[in-house]
């Protein structure tokens, strides 16, 4: 069969080595593959292969099976331990199946049994051209992948480390050390589903006897939730709101006028916002959807009936009423978001208030302090230590005539 009848597309010039140890064979099949148009190198034995591959690459390896010294089986499985190893077609004389198993499984590509057709020579060799061009496009493919993926890495390190500093920022704007006035006491707990949360709270020092607090839930978690309720922080810092002039639902009712969702992508939040007369206990207090807060006594845990109104952002026309309560000495009003109680257990289901309220009614002889990490680590059990939503809570206390003055602390 002449070489022209074999109509197929001509390949791109590959690089091939033949190895072959008698001389006229080894002559033959160059002479062959140049005609072809490849380019052809040429070694008379496995050892001097090696040796040539160590500082030049070819695409394609053309190699005797037996040899003297080291055999083409032998030079077969160094060939294929190394990175990006080149098309390898054996050339034996023996077309048994089992020598063309144990050739296969030492790493050769192709076999051509002796004499063999030239024809049948160039047809392997187009075969192994588009082998190795597939190669060369999934090796170019994966060095882009890895490109890529490097510079994914280095955005997504640079994107947590700003996580990392955006979180402490929000912490700094929860509750600070600070002397609250007639020895009222502040405890909490903060605890971010990931880095940023939705939720935030403060209670702050008026003057004149009064305190002022809220707690902030924004939808969701994470950064979208975090800008919100941060903004929402700012806007109720005490250089932005009236404090002294404006009641709670006042300043929940300018809330609401501000805050919009044009998308409708839920970007609502829930809210209490209070202020207590430290002087005699007295409560007014504003809920926008939010959770009732908790009144702990010496002798009980009970849960505040407050009505509430939707929370704020999803209709400008509610309007919010202040409600008002009396605290006794020694009570301690417990606010939380809903990450406090909506936890869910993978075999017992959602925490639930209930159990959050006779947790807190059967700790209540227990500190501030000890009471909260008590109740932190009653959530983090429930939920196998995979926190599924932020948890905030603030804990206020009316501390009882026979109380001395403490100091506290922050913490974390």
């Amino acid at each position: 069969m002449p070489l022209s009848s074999i109509t197929t597309q001509q390949p791109e010039i590959l690089s091939v080595l033949v190895v072959e140890d008698t001389e006229s064979e080894r002559l033959f099949i160059c002479n062959l593959l140049r005609q072809f148009g490849w380019l052809v190198e040429s070694c008379n034995s496995a050892y001097a292969a090696l040796a040539y591959l160590k500082h030049s690459s070819v695409h394609v390896v053309i190699s005797d099976w037996r040899m003297p010294g080291m055999t083409g089986i032998e030079l077969c499985q160094i060939l294929k331990n190394v990175n990006l190893p080149p098309f390898v077609i054996l050339l034996t004389a023996n077309n048994q199946t089992a020598d063309i198993v144990l050739g296969i499984e030492a790493g050769a590509d192709d076999f051509i049994c002796k004499p063999f057709n030239p024809a049948l020579l160039k047809v392997r060799m187009l075969a192994a051209m588009r082998i190795m061009q597939l190669q060369q496009n999934l090796a170019k493919k994966n060095q882009l992948l890895h490109q890529g993926l490097e510079k994914e890495t280095a955005l997504l390190n640079t994107i947590q480390k700003d996580l990392i500093s955006a979180a402490k920022v929000q912490r700094e704007l929860l509750p600070r050390v600070q002397e609250l006035p007639n020895n009222w006491q502040l405890h909490h707990r903060f605890q971010p589903a990931n880095y940023l949360a939705g939720d935030t709270f403060q209670c702050f020092d008026l003057g004149e006897n009064q305190l002022g607090f809220y707690l902030i839930d924004a939808a969701g978690h994470g950064i979208t939730a975090a800008l919100q309720s941060v903004s929402l922080a700012q806007r109720l810092s005490m250089e932005r709101t009236n404090w002294h002039q404006q009641s709670p639902n006042e300043i929940v009712n300018a809330l609401n006028q501000e805050l919009s969702d044009p998308d409708n992508t839920g970007r609502f939040v829930t809210l209490l916002l209070g202020k207590i007369n430290t002087s005699n206990g007295e409560v007014q207090i504003c809920s926008a959807g939010h959770p009732s807060p908790l009144l702990l006594t010496n002798s009980d845990c009970e849960s505040l009936v407050l009505e509430t109104e939707l929370p704020i952002g999803i209709h400008s026309a509610i309007q919010y009423k202040n409600q008002n309560f009396k605290m006794k000495p020694g009570t301690r009003l417990i606010l939380f978001s809903d990450g406090a109680y909506e936890c869910k257990h993978e075999k017992f289901g959602i925490f639930g208030l209930d159990r959050l309220q006779q947790l807190c009614e059967k700790a209540k002889n227990l500190s501030s302090e000890q009471l909260l990490h008590h109740l932190s680590h009653a959530l983090k059990l429930w939920q196998c230590n995979n926190i599924q939503d932020d948890i905030s809570m603030m804990l206020i206390t009316y501390p009882s005539q026979l109380m001395p003055r403490l100091h506290w602390r922050y913490y974390e």
